[in-house]
């Protein structure tokens, strides 16, 4: 308001021109017969001037500082037609609207002179409405500087524009730029933007070929980390992000990426139908761990690692969906176990993907025992790569171990 009223006039003092005229105590109103009472015994011991207005109740003595704590910005937001003061809005409401005078300050004062900063914008935000603030703010500031732990955020910028900040054991900041290798194409940049932007996010990135095994892995690591006898870190609580490369082949690719960021960064994927070209194998020796499973592809894998009992408990189970794939037939009861894996087989290449039936498989395993091996194991590696290293005992002077051990 102060700089506005540089070009339009002050605004404090026509308020408070305007409040100095309000009739509080008017005729019609239940002050009325009160006013009137206090008059006629006033009138006894005081001579008042003729008129009701000798005893008056009027808003006075009001300075900018009053105005600044009684007035109340009201906003009426949809659904609903009813403005409320601004202090009662939803916390994501209430920061667009401190977003929104922000700019419009920025405005007066002439968007190029601006430098925006924004901490963590996302907070209490859906993601459309994340997606609008930071294109306004690129659009229209001359600087923009935002941190942020939203993928939503971060994608919305180039990799030239991001830089990754990371503290060591001792709180110790460092700072990595996001710098893609030169025979990195940008198209598989802007074809996995939101991948990259959670994966920046993250302390450590398991790449893997295809959807089927980004939605399989995080259900094995379910199934770890409930198990008691397993002494296992899930996914999650160690900060690692699952990255869907696209094919076998791709997976190496993302090795120097990742790696280039200061991130360990993992790689999976079933033997290939042929060798990869040497310059894409050597990538994969940017992989903190790289395994290639001895099999031709994560069907096999499940199907051949899975026990029979399990397999046949997963079998019966999918018989009775809606979407069993009729093509397959169904499982034999008195059949080898050859032919109950040969079965499953099928069932998993009919439903492949995110949404298929190889996460429902390895959730039918009931512990650390029941699941693929290939695939657990790689899992426990990774958490044993990530588990801090323990403290040494703290020694005295004369070198002595004050734990007495």
């Amino acid at each position: 308001m102060r700089l506005e009223s540089r070009t339009a006039g002050s605004l404090w003092e026509k308020a408070l021109r305007d409040v100095e005229t309000v009739t509080i105590a008017s005729e019609d109103s239940g002050f009325s017969k009160i006013r009137t009472e206090v008059r006629q015994r006033v009138d006894r011991f005081l001579s008042l001037t003729d008129g009701a207005d000798a005893v008056d109740l009027r808003v006075s003595e009001l300075t900018r500082e009053h105005l600044r704590e009684v007035l109340r910005l009201f906003v009426s937001t949809q659904p609903g037609a009813h403005g409320v003061p601004f202090n009662r809005l939803s916390t994501g409401s209430l920061n667009l609207l401190v977003f929104a005078l922000l700019t419009y300050i920025a405005e007066l004062k002439g968007d190029d002179t601006v430098i925006f900063a924004m901490e963590e914008p996302e907070i209490a935000l859906p993601p459309h409405a994340q997606r609008r603030l930071v294109d306004f703010v690129i659009k229209r500031m001359g600087q923009a500087i935002v941190t942020s732990h939203s993928p939503y955020i971060i994608e919305k910028f180039d990799p030239e524009q991001i830089v990754v900040l990371s503290r060591d054991a001792a709180g110790a900041m460092t700072s990595t730029n996001v710098t893609l290798p030169a025979d990195f194409k940008r198209k598989r940049y802007g074809d996995n933007r939101r991948q990259f932007a959670e994966a920046v996010l993250a302390h450590a990135v398991l790449v893997v070929e295809g959807a089927t095994e980004a939605a399989a892995f995080p259900i094995v690591a379910d199934i770890l980390d409930q198990d008691d006898s397993v002494d296992y870190q899930h996914l999650d609580l160690a900060g690692v992000s699952i990255f869907d490369a696209g094919g076998d082949s791709s997976v190496p690719l993302y090795a120097p990426v990742f790696a280039a960021m200061g991130k360990p960064v993992y790689g999976i994927h079933d033997t290939p139908t042929a060798p990869f070209k040497a310059d894409v194998a050597a990538k994969g020796a940017d992989f903190t761990r790289y395994e290639v499973i001895p099999h031709a592809g994560v069907e096999k894998l499940l199907a051949a690692e899975i026990s029979v009992a399990v397999l046949r408990r997963f079998s019966s189970r999918m018989a009775v969906r809606s979407d069993y794939p009729v093509d397959c037939g169904q499982l034999p009861e008195n059949v080898d176990d050859e032919a109950v894996r040969d079965h499953v087989f099928k069932l998993l290449r009919s439903r492949k993907g995110a949404e298929g039936y190889a996460p429902l498989l390895i959730a039918e395993c009931a512990d650390h025992d029941e699941l693929p091996a290939s695939m657990a194991n790689f899992l426990l590696h990774i958490d044993t790569d990530l588990r801090p290293a323990p403290s040494a005992p703290p020694e005295d002077a004369d070198g002595a171990d004050l734990n007495g051990s």
